[in-house]
């Protein structure tokens, strides 16, 4: 009797292990559980894939840290921040952006900025240029081809970028990771 049972669970064993060491699915990649809170004259919450469907915008940009450590350039694909604004009620000369990240880092924005106005852009050689292509800031949920990991700052993250894909470089300060609410105040 005991040696029946210790071969059943030693088959038991077996069996749980092999299924936790197989070789995982080639299936599509798991849906992120994450939402996005957009706050302005309305308020609206969207699961990862009601932000997936709205407009996107595709490009290249990177970003580089007060440290002069470059990130990038990337092949982006978000949303623009002013369709986000447009969500809830649009955004007017007089009023700002908030970015918010659970870690309690938040950027603001000027309506310049959401605009694509303002930065300090550089090259991938970080030389400054001196007149910036047109740039897009997005809510950033794809890099080079695939969603954003938590350790990419994903599901969401702000990414600033060039649609003709030109490879820039913004400062990295912008570049907020796992954002889950934008305000318009």
């Amino acid at each position: 009797m005991r040696r029946a049972l210790a071969v059943m669970l030693a088959v038991l064993a077996a069996v749980l292990a092999g299924g936790c060491t197989g070789t995982p699915s080639q299936g599509a990649a798991p849906t992120p559980n994450a939402s996005l809170v957009l706050n302005g004259t309305t308020n609206v919450t969207l699961d990862y894939a009601g932000v997936l469907a709205l407009p996107s915008i595709s490009g290249v940009g990177g970003a580089v840290s007060t440290t002069g450590i470059r990130y990038g350039p990337f092949r982006i694909k978000g949303v623009a921040l002013s369709t986000l604004a447009d969500r809830v009620g649009g955004m007017s000369p007089n009023q700002t952006m908030r970015v918010h990240a659970p870690d309690g880092y938040m950027w603001v924005l000027n309506r310049d900025r959401v605009d694509g106005k303002g930065f300090v852009v550089f090259s991938p050689e970080l030389k400054e240029l001196a007149s910036p292509p047109t740039l897009v800031p997005v809510l950033m949920y794809e890099q080079n081809g695939t969603p954003l990991s938590k350790e990419q700052g994903g599901p969401f993250r702000i990414a600033v970028l060039d649609p003709t894909g030109s490879p820039v470089i913004t400062e990295g300060s912008g570049w907020v990771k796992w954002v889950d609410r934008i305000e318009i105040r």
